[in-house]
């Protein structure tokens, strides 16, 4: 599988891996102490533990990444939907180009196209059986937070920051379109902003989106229709809902008129 620059394969034992050029001495060391590299974030002083589809283990940096942020966040894949995620769990048919593959790819292409993501510094496949399990480790975005805690945390956001928020998250939607890049499962906790006046919207968890040709059309409604699903479920959950100010400015951020 081709690579994107600056990236390498490493293998050992059976686990096939890739990495950033300068993590290439920590992962070749992880893979061959015989632990994963979830196992090692959880080995390692401090780290923090996030939940959000199973579960992230954030940790201080050993190597630079693309971004030389200085500290990781890295996942171990989870299956999600009602039938597979209780059955399946963490493994995945071993066909085709594996997730992290996959996901490597998408954020590779999309930080190209001018979308703000984490970047990605390294991912592992671990066989087993006819399935597979793997990580993904990518650089953790400091000082900010995902649109669901801003919007329905513990501390309610002032009306100004809400609806700042909602129209940051509205144009990343947008922005995602017109870069001519799917994501199946836009929601409001893989919207983080982040910068000086948190407004800087960043999309992750890149896993299963689609990067089209950039001639390609993208109807502007299906990532916009989820986002908005997403909200709404999160009112539900906490008992608080947004007003038609702040849906007022998540439409403005799509680029609607309102």
């Amino acid at each position: 599988m081709k690579l994107p620059e600056d990236y390498e394969h490493v293998t050992f034992a059976d686990a096939r891996a890739f990495g950033v050029r300068p993590v290439l001495p920590w992962l070749r060391g992880t893979l061959a102490a015989g632990i994963t590299l979830t196992q090692w974030a959880q080995a390692q002083p401090g780290a923090e533990r996030r939940t959000g589809r199973g579960h992230v283990q954030v940790v201080g940096a050993p190597a630079p990444g693309p971004d030389g942020r200085s500290r990781w966040a890295v996942r171990h894949y989870w299956r999600g939907g009602a039938v597979a995620a209780p059955l399946l769990r963490d493994r995945y048919l071993a066909n085709g180009k594996p997730r992290p593959f996959q996901e490597l790819d998408a954020s590779h292409l999309a930080r190209l196209r001018g979308i703000r993501t984490p970047a990605v510094v390294a991912g592992a496949v671990y066989p087993a059986g006819v399935f597979y399990r793997a990580d993904l480790v990518t650089e953790l975005i400091p000082d900010g937070s995902d649109l669901a805690e801003i919007l329905f945390g513990p501390e309610p956001a002032s009306q100004e920051r809400t609806r700042a928020a909602l129209e940051a998250a509205g144009l990343l939607v947008r922005q995602l379109e017109e870069a001519r890049i799917h994501h199946p499962d836009l929601n409001a906790k893989n919207v983080f902003l982040a910068g000086s006046d948190g407004t800087d919207a960043h999309l992750l968890d890149l896993d299963g989106c689609r990067v089209l040709d950039a001639r390609a059309i993208i109807p502007a409604g299906p990532m916009r229709r989820r986002l908005e699903r997403s909200l709404r479920k999160f009112e539900d959950r906490t008992g608080r809902a947004l007003g038609a100010d702040a849906w007022s400015a998540l439409r403005t951020g799509f680029g609607e008129e309102v």
